[in-house]
Parts: C-alpha cells; structure tokens; sequence
C-alpha cells in the first residue's frame, strides 16, 4: 500500500507529487501519458499538452500573484533536481488602454511581491517594441526579472522527474474508480488494476467532474478554448526578436513569442476567452473536443487580431487552431480541501491561469496532506470547497 497517490500528473498533481515525495516516503504519482495521437486516443487528455505559457508575477488578484511569485522563485530549483530546462525570460507586456485598472491592479499586486515593473506610455511602447501598432492612447506594464513563458509539457516532465529522484513512483494509468476502503483508498484504473493508497490527491482537472472521479460533484465548469498557432519564418523571426510574453487588457488575449514546438517549426500562439465557447458536461464531448481542430470562427478573428497588433504576422502564410479547457471553480481560486474525511484531498480549478503558480498550488496540496501547520499567505478557507458542496 502507498502512503498517497497523487491521481493526475498535469502541472499541480506534478508538482504536488515533488513537494509530498520531499516530505514523505510511499508517494506514487498516476496519470497518463501525453497521448501519440489525438485523434486515435481513447482515453482522457490534458491542457498541458503545449510549448507555451506565460508566466509572471503581475497580476490583478493578489492571490494569483503571491502564488506566482513563490512559484517561479523554485523554477530554477526544479531545472535543477530534474536537469530538464523549462523556464525562457522573456520578459512581459501588458497592454491597456489609458487608465486600465487591468494595468493598475496589475502593478499594485506585483510591485507588493517584488516585481520587477516599468510603466509605458504608447511612444514607449513602439520604442521598445517596434513591431506593435498600438493607439495613440494605449499603456503598457512592462515586467522584466522572472517573467516570461514556460514550457508546461517540460515542467511536467521535470516536476515528475524531480520526483522520481526523491523517491516517488510514476505509473502511467488513467484512473476510472476512486473507492474508500477500510484503512485508505482504492484506486482503480483504465486496465482494472488496483492500487490501494492511505491517502489520495486528485488532480485531474477538467476531467475531475465528468469522470466522476471526486466523492461528490465540484460543479467545475469547464469551457473549450481554441488557441491559434501562426509560423515564423526566418524573416519574420528577426522582426520579432525581443518579443515579450503578453497579454491584452480589452479582450483578454494571451499572446506567446514565437518558441520552438516538437515539429520543428516556430510558432507564434494567441489564446482568447469567448463568449462562444463550448461548456462541456459530458465526458464524450470533452473528448471530442480535444480531438477537434476548435472554433473556425476564433481562428478568422484571432488571426484578424494579431495582424493588426503585430503587422508583420500579415506575410506569415500558415495558421492553424489547437484546442485546450480551462476549468473554473466557483471562488475563481483552486480548491485544495478534503472531500471526503482525510483520504481524499482534491486539487483542481486552474481557472484559466493555473500554469504559473501550479508549484505553488502543489506545495499547499503537498502541506495539507502531509498534516503540516497551514503556513501560506492565502487562508485555508480561501481554497475550501463552498458549503453548497459540502
């Protein structure tokens, strides 16, 4: 028997699986891997499964952002332990319109936690960033120490990695029943395999609810996102050097510099939130969704977007979508609590920014089960499951 099972190996069940492996022996780590491919895969998938993500401290919830902050101040531990580089600086831009309380927030909360902001007017934004078009009236937050994008396909690996070294065991499963058993948990995965476990962390993301994997249902509300991919070629790629990480205030846009994918092509990457994206409660249809090519509609106007921000993308003939989701909670923060006595802890809810503090996330899951003195800026409470749960 295990001591904890750490179900899912996405960024926080990996990084939970890091931190427990540090505190306690007997941790196992269970989720699949990334899929060969899509189309053909039976099982479930993950959000994870990309080149691109941006990171920084700034942030208009001061709990996003302490949790950043505390998270990329161990990125270059866990390059380290795993020898499997994740983090690129590439610095980050935000961009609003005059007056953004986007922009103020933003500063507020990473200036309280050390971050490193300069504040841009429109002249100072083409000046240090030549291939933007931007209103005579836009601002822009300029974050430079410890902001830019990470590879979240390889922090997972490395999270993983790490904690394999400390002494964890990483099985490649999918979980299908989740059973309190006298003296712990039993698990039981897509092959009928039984692992049985003293304690169990679910983090399985968008997938927790319509799996049925929680001892009750979290009411996660999980919407499909399309993100659009155009490739930088040479020329372009020049044109772009010194390209931030960035994010657009009105619409909600991220934006991620080009950045090598397995393919071996560049690609420059904006994702949006949308009124029209799909809401998905039905496992069928979330796996459908992963297999499709997304929303034709968000590639014309992201496309339409981008090469009125960024004009030079105008020469760049190929675009195409991916699909990813993004899980909300109804507190608009992680819920990291015990659903069920002190067997089943949960972990989930990235609410659409999960991947920059997902190690920090991890730590507080890793703590709690553990059985330490919660000693993290954010109060328990914040991350309970609401009482309409309960």
């Amino acid at each position: 028997m295990h001591r904890i099972i750490v179900i899912g190996r996405g960024m926080i069940g990996s990084a939970a699986g890091r931190h427990l492996a540090g505190l306690t022996d007997g941790v196992a780590l269970l989720g699949p891997d990334e899929p060969v491919d899509r189309t053909a895969h039976a099982g479930v998938f993950a959000s994870h499964y990309d080149e691109g993500r941006m990171t920084r401290v700034v942030d208009p919830d001061p709990n996003w952002s302490i949790t950043a902050k505390r998270s990329i101040e161990r990125y270059a531990e866990i390059e380290a332990e795993s020898g499997i580089p994740f983090f690129t600086n590439s610095q980050f831009l935000g961009l609003g319109a005059a007056g953004s309380d986007y922009l103020a927030n933003c500063e507020t909360h990473g200036r309280a936690n050390g971050a490193d902001t300069l504040g841009l007017d429109a002249d100072g934004i083409r000046a240090r960033y030549p291939f933007l078009r931007v209103a005579d009236d836009a601002e822009g937050l300029h974050e430079g120490r410890n902001a830019g994008h990470i590879s979240p396909r390889a922090m997972v690996r490395a999270e993983c990695e790490a904690a394999r070294r400390r002494g964890a065991q990483l099985i490649a499963g999918e979980a299908r029943a989740i059973r309190p058993v006298t003296g712990g948990v039993e698990i039981e995965d897509e092959t009928g395999t039984i692992y049985k476990a003293e304690k169990v962390l679910i983090a399985t993301g968008g997938f927790t609810d319509v799996c049925g994997l929680a001892p009750r249902d979290l009411r996660l509300r999980v919407f499909g996102r399309t993100v659009v991919l155009v490739r930088i070629e040479a020329d372009v790629a020049r044109e772009l050097a010194g390209m931030p990480t960035m994010s657009h205030a009105e619409t909600g846009a991220y934006i991620l510099p080009p950045i090598r994918y397995p393919d071996g092509h560049t690609y420059l990457k904006i994702g949006i939130g949308t009124t029209d994206d799909p809401e998905f409660r039905a496992l069928a249809d979330l796996k459908g969704w992963f297999k499709s090519e997304g929303s034709a509609a968000n590639r014309r106007d992201f496309q339409g977007f981008l090469t009125t921000l960024i004009p030079v993308l105008a020469r760049c003939d190929h675009w195409h979508t991916a699909t990813c989701a993004v899980t909300w909670t109804a507190t608009g923060l992680p819920y990291i609590d015990y659903a069920l006595d002190n067997r089943i802890a949960l972990a989930v809810g990235g609410n659409g920014k999960g991947a920059k503090s997902c190690d920090d996330w991890g730590w507080i899951a890793a703590e709690m089960l553990a059985g330490r003195e919660w000693s993290h800026p954010i109060p328990r409470e914040r991350l309970e499951l609401p009482a309409g749960l309960t």
